[in-house]
């Protein structure tokens, strides 16, 4: 790079230096209305909070405790729940995921909160999915799904969900679900209460039955999915072993009907080889009933291990009415006001750009 060049650089450098200055020192000499543009928009805010935005914010919280480990009614069925192979290993891979460290991130997944949508809740003494609840009774309809200068009304808004499995989903539904999710995940949040093993939940919402009904329903789809998580391979056994038990029972059955033929036919048959066979039923029918009624024992116990398994949620504080009100102000009252001391600074920088043309301009 020749000197010239070298020089031609530092001198525009150096110019574009001196300019951000000379900016910074126009902004600082017009600093009383960038502070009134800012005072007027913070005051605007606050003012279109309190007085002009009709819809309350109410907030509540429910306090539980979370138990997952059973008592000495499990450990007394330990030694059945090995032989099983539901033993210990079951437990290290279910406390890898239910630790208390992913209590939190369990309980906003969107897994729990879809689970949550699609129970049912009692609405003026009727039932309705809890997602058509909350779009009905929410202000998703006149904040994110209303119409605007830039698009028309959401679709959304007129849609009603039908009680189904979340994997049958179509694709407008999940889209749906996607908006209500992010819309409650950011009015909701999970906290330990300091110093103890007690969890809290909190939600708020424009609707103080809402707020209510949300918190109740979220805490039951954790609970649901904590009692499956924990009782899975239980369950999976059960199925197996209740299969068996049918099958067991209609051995029995189809043996004491050919029994009861036989005794009926035997009195009337010169042939010796029936009450042989007789015998030979009799004694099936015997190992069949040891059969059943041991795999009777086993489901029986397989049904008391899912019940030591399931996980026990505790509700020390419920939530109460009437519900906290918040105020809406804090974030964007201060975004307000930004927005007013950035286009007051557009403003007076346009003003001096079209002042300094014309000067120009006039010499």
């Amino acid at each position: 790079m020749s000197n010239i060049e070298q020089k031609e650089e530092q001198v525009s450098t150096k110019e574009f230096i001196l300019s951000v200055i000379k900016y910074f020192s126009f902004l600082g000499k017009n600093w009383q209305i960038l502070l009134i543009a800012l005072l007027i928009g913070t005051s605007y805010d606050a003012f279109k909070n309190t007085f002009l935005d009709k819809d309350d914010v109410y907030s509540g919280q429910i306090t539980f405790h979370l138990e997952l480990e059973g008592g000495g009614a499990q450990n007394q069925l330990g030694g059945f729940a090995s032989a099983f192979g539901l033993g210990g290993g079951m437990q290290q891979q279910a406390g890898s995921l239910l630790a208390s460290t992913n209590f939190e991130a369990i309980v906003m997944s969107g897994n729990v909160f879809h689970n949550a949508f699609m129970e049912e809740v009692m609405v003026n003494g009727k039932k309705e999915l809890f997602v058509n609840y909350y779009i009905d009774s929410s202000n998703i309809k006149t904040k994110e799904w209303a119409g605007n200068l830039f698009r028309g009304p959401s679709p959304y808004a007129d849609y009603r969900f039908k009680k189904k499995k979340i994997s049958e989903f179509t694709p407008f539904e999940n889209s749906m679900l996607a908006e209500v999710y992010a819309k409650l995940y950011a009015d909701s949040r999970v906290e330990p209460e300091e110093g103890t093993s007690l969890i809290n939940i909190y939600a708020t919402t424009t609707n103080e039955m809402l707020t209510k009904t949300w918190i109740e329903t979220l805490i039951h789809a954790t609970e649901e999915f904590y009692k499956n998580m924990k009782t899975k391979k239980t369950r999976q056994m059960l199925v197996m072993q209740e299969q068996r038990l049918d099958s067991l029972a209609y051995e029995m059955k189809h043996n004491d009907k050919r029994i009861a033929r036989l005794t009926f036919d035997n009195p009337n048959v010169v042939d010796p080889s029936g009450p042989m066979r007789q015998q030979q039923l009799t004694r099936d029918n015997t190992y069949l009933s040891n059969q059943y009624y041991t795999q009777l024992a086993n489901v029986e116990s397989l049904n008391r291990l899912i019940i030591e398994q399931t996980p026990i949620f505790t509700v020390l504080e419920p939530v109460r009415l009437p519900l906290e009100i918040v105020k809406k102000t804090g974030i964007s009252t201060r975004l307000s006001g930004l927005i007013a001391l950035f286009a007051a600074i557009f403003i007076i920088s346009i003003r001096k750009t079209y002042l300094d043309v014309m000067a120009d301009y006039g010499n």
